[in-house]
């Protein structure tokens, strides 16, 4: 059983696919680069909010001003 695995395996890793074929891999080159283009907008726009000061976890709690004014 184990040897056939391996044979199988080593079959499977040993095929030379096309640079458009698909091959054994989930990805292909136009979704690489459409997770690429993604990742550099999400980037941009964590650097754009960090230039304008906004806080990226702001969901609507309680401001920090309101707590420093606690007194216990």
């Amino acid at each position: 059983m184990a040897i056939t695995l391996a044979k199988l395996f080593m079959r499977t890793i040993s095929q030379n696919p096309n640079e458009n074929q698909t091959g054994v891999s989930l990805w292909t080159l136009d979704d690489i680069e459409k997770a690429q283009i993604k990742q550099r907008a999400i980037t941009q726009e964590q650097e754009q909010a960090e230039e304008d000061g906004e806080d990226m976890y702001d969901n609507g709690g309680i401001e920090d001003q309101s707590l420093l004014s606690l007194h216990m």
